[in-house]
């Protein structure tokens, strides 16, 4: 599906900030309308022993609450429509085995009976993001804290900025690794760019 620009197709909600730089570089650059939630632009983590609490705060905690925040999500008969909150997590710090093999096979612990569950998909990555990246053999792995805001503008040997056919390619790599299932996201974004 191609968006017209008007309605909002996804909320992603980001670990940290190699994966909040990533998702809004993706997203600049196909102009897809979606949201990047994080704490403090990636500053402060999420991780997924938390992410109950951030799905009972103000803004995620009903349709109603949402819809507040981001009025420009397409709805019809109380049912929104082609829409995803995406949860983005690294899987490397979750002690709780069980709450990190749900996560992985697609489920979130101790959200069974919240309004929104139909709505989530998990994202993983195994270890963190810059694991998979290696794993990919991505062009730019960022070594420190510093180095994750290039993420930005760093896409092929370690020069170009993000463009359509180097997401392609970034799925297509993605799609390969038992890592992660992050192609999933990608791609749903490259089905909602931003067309004229």
């Amino acid at each position: 599906m191609i968006c017209s620009g008007q309605n909002m197709c996804a909320i992603v909600i980001v670990h940290g900030q190699s994966e909040y730089a990533l998702i809004n570089s993706i997203k600049s650059k196909l102009r897809v309308n979606l949201a990047v939630f994080a704490r403090k632009k990636g500053k402060e983590s999420i991780q997924i022993t938390g992410l109950t609490n951030i799905l009972n705060n103000s803004i995620f905690k009903s349709k109603n609450a949402l819809l507040n925040k981001y009025p420009n999500i397409n709805q019809s008969k109380k049912k929104f429509n082609d829409f995803k909150i995406f949860t983005v997590m690294d899987v490397d710090d979750c002690c709780d085995t069980s709450v990190k093999n749900n996560y992985c096979n697609g489920y979130l612990s101790g959200v069974s009976s919240h309004e929104l569950r139909s709505y989530f998909y998990p994202i993983y990555n195994d270890g963190n993001l810059e694991n998979v990246l290696e794993d990919i053999e991505f062009p730019f792995v960022a070594k420190t804290n510093r180095d994750k805001k290039r993420y930005v503008t760093v896409f092929n040997n370690g020069a170009q900025t993000a463009n359509e056919n180097n997401i392609r390619d970034l799925c297509n790599r993605l799609n390969k690794s038992k890592k992660t299932n992050l192609d999933m996201l990608i791609e749903y974004m490259l089905q909602h760019k931003f067309e004229f």
